[in-house]
């Protein structure tokens, strides 16, 4: 058994999986909202608080390794740790503490790792990745199953939370100075919406699952996975202003420790939508995570 730690913005999540025949399954998920992004100082420094948070929630990870049969432990960290000006010094901190390394991928490395996740759970084709996470956002763009193209840009739902919103629920006029951020950004990848042959976009991790979940519950649909089509995202986030309180109600019931960076989430899911002109949009049920093993499992042969 493999234990895969992911050290997000948002959320520290630790999963293991079993190989069977090449072929990989989730034996146990567990996930601590630690929300590191909101420890970040004016000096783009994580504060001791925060490393304080990250150190809690990997020594509760490391108590359960205890009781269990696992053959590796591998440990990651993404816009978390790769964005701040002290990550040397949170790792020393970490290790203090942690019996495991971690290793901070580049956003490159990130978009990769989605990539190799969501081609196990769909058929080749193309389409269009987008992974939201708490700092970061990756971009992935593939064709006939081959990808083209990759790209990470720093806005995250948690950031974006952070720099915009002074409320739980962001405002029309906060929604619309993210989208106008995260649109400045995408117009300036070379990733253009003139190459873009597809028009399916393939959310990948917890912003992507979350925005499905609440989804479901606005508009009473069992839909799991596959997903709707991209127009309502932006019913949903009008919402914000037109029904507050059945926005709020549902994200209560539907994903309670995402309420406050659930909507700057889809907001940026919608930008991207809209900048490439995708018109479906679907969930992968495997990720970074995923993707991260497989990596691991091909550089070993296995």
């Amino acid at each position: 058994m493999y234990a895969i730690i992911d050290i997000g913005s948002n959320t520290i999540r630790m999963v293991l999986y079993k190989v069977i025949d090449n072929e990989i399954q989730q034996m146990l998920n567990s996930k601590i909202p630690a929300g590191l992004a909101g420890y970040i100082d004016n000096n783009n420094m994580l504060s001791k608080k925060g490393i304080l948070k990250a150190i809690e929630a990997l020594s509760k990870f490391e108590t359960i390794l205890e009781s269990v049969d696992v053959k590796e432990v591998h440990a990651f960290a993404t816009a978390s740790l790769r964005n701040i000006s002290n990550s040397e010094e949170v790792l020393a901190e970490i290790k203090k503490h942690c019996s495991f390394d971690i290793e901070i991928i580049s956003g490159k490395e990130e978009a990769l790792y989605d990539y190799y996740g969501t081609m196990k759970s769909i058929s080749s084709g193309n389409g269009l990745l987008v992974d939201v996470g708490g700092g970061s956002t990756e971009l992935v763009y593939f064709e006939n199953g081959t990808l083209l193209s990759t790209c990470s840009i720093p806005v995250g739902s948690l950031n974006m939370y952070t720099n915009y919103v002074e409320d739980i629920i962001p405002t029309k006029s906060e929604i619309k100075n993210i989208n106008n951020h995260v649109s400045e950004i995408l117009n300036t990848l070379p990733l253009s919406s003139e190459t873009i042959n597809s028009t399916v976009l393939f959310g990948v991790g917890g912003s992507a699952r979350a925005c499905c979940k609440l989804s479901d519950e606005l508009f009473n649909e069992n839909s799991g996975y596959t997903g709707f089509e991209c127009k309502r995202l932006n019913k949903i986030l009008k919402l914000a202003k037109k029904d507050k309180s059945k926005l709020v109600s549902a994200i209560i019931k539907a994903t309670p420790g995402r309420i406050h960076t659930i909507i700057p989430g889809i907001a940026i899911i919608n930008s991207v939508a809209k900048h490439y002109g995708c018109t479906n949009f679907t969930v992968s049920p495997y990720g970074v995570r995923e993707g991260y093993l497989l990596n691991i499992l091909e550089s070993k042969n296995l």
